[in-house]
């Protein structure tokens, strides 16, 4: 009786993972200040230092929103060069065609940065898609700046002041 599950098991398996998304392609960025104003980065890994990612686009969206951003930068639409964007840089809130309104403290945002590895060890010119996300919240800094600090996207976000993670 107990072969029949495993049987099935054995089969839906394989058919799950045909459906799942490659391992690394979905990755968590990392958040700077940048004198009050968030620098969106990718991790440092090997696969980021041995070859950064070229970088299609960024965006930043309030959580809850429905995903329209508040911002965005898509290097492709603008008839730019995908940049490269090693572990060592980040790329600015706010710079680019786009303009962007100001973040508020209170509020929840996830980024985005889309891109592509410039190739696979192993697999020479061949590129693989890669998405770097994030979510943040600002603080207030004694009433006189701001800063962008790293939160926990799975988190719901209450009325109280949001959980507080620094690296």
């Amino acid at each position: 009786m107990t072969r029949l599950p495993l049987t099935l098991l054995g089969l839906l398996l394989p058919m799950m993972a045909i459906g799942s998304s490659p391992a690394g392609r979905y990755q968590q960025a990392t958040i700077q200040d940048r004198d009050g104003v968030p620098c969106f980065g990718v991790p440092d890994t090997h696969e980021t230092r041995a070859n950064a990612p070229l970088v299609t686009g960024v965006s930043v969206m309030e959580v809850g929103t429905g995903g329209i951003p508040l911002w965005e930068h898509d290097f492709l639409r603008e008839g730019t060069t995908e940049p490269e964007l090693p572990p060592s840089q980040c790329l600015t809130y706010g710079e680019g065609a786009a303009s962007a309104p100001a973040l508020r403290p209170g509020k929840r945002y996830q980024m985005e940065i889309w891109g592509r590895t410039p190739g696979t060890p192993g697999k020479k010119g061949e590129a693989q898609a890669r998405v770097f996300s994030a979510c943040f919240h600002m603080v207030d800094v004694a009433g006189k700046s701001m800063k962008p600090v790293m939160s926990d996207c799975a988190t719901v976000f209450s009325a109280g002041p949001p959980t507080v993670r620094e690296d």
